[in-house]
């Protein structure tokens, strides 16, 4: 036997056994060089156990509080009408839909971001046809009228965009083609010197946009004159929206409105943006991308010379760069005298018609705490949801179709909102 032990030792690769243990030789290179191979597999299975019960305490934070239910802040149930009542109802049933995305939405930062970065994308198309309209002082804004639905009623939603954004702008076009496939004909708004039309006056398309929104619906009703007349407005645009219905009041043309992250107190939100590093950050971000968008339309148009452009170059914050550009071309002191005459919160409780406020609570840009929330639950027209996570227009991973949670609310809200007016007539 110790001959045959002799041949085992000489044929024996440096990794096999030795000393009746199952020990790694000096051929396998790391730190498991000289670890036997029992330990191996005791990390192994630790290591996955451990992996196991963070992934199962993440999965029960999500389901615990990430899933939790939207807020709703509306007047009291019993002051309402049966309808009302009903469309309340609904409501409270849509919120229950809300699934935020376990990472992309994990952050309003993270989801602000993601949701920038899908705006910044081209769309993969955007049909339709543009139609240009020169408005009574010369300005001119542009339509952008989607595709018709196959099917469905003659409804017309307005879609208003938010600041550095335009009918092009992805989310906007896949909200456009979520309206279509719902039946609605979308028809999104390109403001003053924006989305590729031309600056044929000195002003440029900002918060006070809503004091073109008159024309554009009539033109849009002399076209369709059958149509029931919507409006959606995402940011600058939901701010642009609940300033035309409350100025408006019960003269409005709208059936019902949809306002995604809306800047309701214009004042506040303008404070808030500058009152952190990181919201600085986020303020800086938006400018940089305003540069870009606006000073492109501005400086090859004949207006050019009305703008500060060395204040424009050192512009770190949008008080700044409205201060700038906006306030020379628009006819404003001051960034604080643009907000205040521009603001929906003056005209809240003149709002006539059922409107769904949707806002995050995780919204680096435009923070909860700014919304006049007692203004607004005092109002029997307004319904606010506030959602725990989404960020600044990042519900859904940013937009993505009929993935976005903001999408799948707002059609059902719409049409939630055709059967109240069909109720009534």
């Amino acid at each position: 036997s110790s001959g045959l032990d002799c041949l085992c030792a000489r044929r024996s690769p440096p990794h096999l056994v030795e000393d009746n243990a199952f020990v790694v030789r000096a051929a396998v290179s790391g730190p498991f060089a000289a670890m036997p191979l029992r330990d191996v597999a005791t990390g192994a299975a630790l290591g996955a156990g451990s992996s196991l019960l963070v992934g199962m305490a993440l999965l029960q934070r999500y389901l615990r509080k990430e899933l939790k239910r939207p807020e709703l802040i509306h007047a009291p149930m019993e002051e309402r009408e049966s309808e009302d009542q009903h469309l309340l109802q609904e409501v409270r049933l849509l919120l229950r839909e809300y699934w935020p995305h376990p990472v992309l939405e994990f952050s309003g930062y993270i989801s602000t971001a993601w949701s920038a970065l899908w705006a910044a994308l081209p769309p993969r198309s955007a049909p339709g046809d543009l139609e240009f309209l020169t408005l009574r002082d010369g300005g001119t804004v542009s339509l952008h009228w989607g595709e018709p639905p196959a099917r469905g009623e003659d409804r017309v939603v307005l879609v208003l965009p938010g600041l550095n954004n335009s009918s092009h702008t992805s989310f906007v076009q896949e909200t456009m083609r979520h309206l279509r496939q719902a039946g609605f004909q979308a028809v999104a708004l390109n403001y003053r010197g924006v989305g590729g039309t031309p600056m044929t006056s000195p002003r440029f398309g900002c918060l006070d946009t809503w004091q073109d929104l008159p024309e554009v619906i009539e033109h849009i009703a002399a076209k369709r004159p059958t149509a029931a007349l919507f409006g959606v407005g995402f940011s600058m645009g939901a701010a642009v929206l609940l300033r035309h219905l409350g100025q408006e009041g019960a003269a409005v043309r709208l059936k019902a409105a949809v306002a995604f992250a809306a800047p309701v107190d214009v004042e506040l939100a303008a404070v808030a943006l500058e009152s952190s590093l990181r919201k600085r950050c986020v303020n800086l971000a938006i400018v940089i991308g305003l540069k870009a968008t606006m000073l492109a339309s501005v400086l090859g148009s004949p207006f050019a010379d009305r703008i500060d452009r060395r204040a424009v170059f050192l512009a770190r914050s949008l008080r700044q760069m409205e201060e700038a550009t906006i306030c020379k071309l628009n006819g404003y002191r001051d960034a604080d005298e643009y907000y205040a005459r521009n603001s929906p919160k003056a005209v809240l409780d003149r709002i006539s018609v059922p409107t769904l406020v949707v806002n995050a609570e995780d919204d680096p840009v435009i923070t909860v705490k700014s919304l006049p929330i007692e203004e607004m639950r005092r109002n029997h027209s307004i319904y606010l949801a506030v959602t725990r996570r989404g960020g600044h227009i990042g519900w859904g991973s940013g937009g993505l179709g009929a993935a976005c949670w903001t999408d799948n609310m707002m059609v059902d809200f719409l049409q939630a909102c055709t059967i109240r007016t069909r109720s009534r007539l």
